[in-house]
């Protein structure tokens, strides 16, 4: 038979193929499927270590959301170190907001970390310490530029006023 007649008569729906079936692929194992038809066999590779996967996709979203303060350190570093050190008052709204900013952030770690579905309570605390640490690291930056301000009494000449005359 040649392929024009078996195109011009496809064979019907309850007709097997003439001929041997195609040869399984390699590495299959026909005792195996059975077996897992059966359900005496459990999977294994990429559908067992699927809710390992998904597990450590949440806590690597987790630490990127506890370390995201820190990525904005280096940026208001250089911010304050390039704004005068003279009372004026753009810098200290700079600084300012560097505060406010800080924290309103620390007063948010619940709701930035409650959609964040982990099964470790735990973890997540600690994940919630790390991004109030790294909001302080924010705040410290605007400690600095007050002393550097001059806004910080930390010299014996600022408590002048308390200390006794002596005679």
């Amino acid at each position: 038979m040649d392929w024009v007649s078996q195109y011009r008569s496809p064979p019907k729906r309850g007709d097997k193929p003439s001929g041997k079936s195609a040869p399984p692929p390699p590495g299959f194992s026909e005792q195996f499927y059975k077996q897992w038809k059966e359900g005496k066999v459990k999977p294994q590779g990429r559908i067992a270590n699927k809710s390992s996967g998904l597990e450590k996709l949440k806590y690597e979203r987790a630490w990127d959301v506890a370390k995201s303060p820190s990525k904005n350190i280096p940026m208001n570093l250089i911010m304050m170190y390039m704004s005068p050190n003279s009372l004026q008052l753009i810098p200290i709204v700079m600084v300012l907001m560097l505060f406010v900013n800080s924290i309103k952030e620390i007063f948010q770690v619940k709701e930035k970390f409650r959609d964040l579905e982990l099964n470790d309570n735990q973890g997540k605390t600690l994940l919630q310490f790390l991004y109030v640490a790294c909001c302080c690291g924010n705040m410290a930056i605007g400690v600095w530029k007050l002393n550097k301000l001059g806004l910080i009494p930390n010299r014996s000449s600022d408590w002048l006023s308390w200390e006794s005359l002596e005679v």
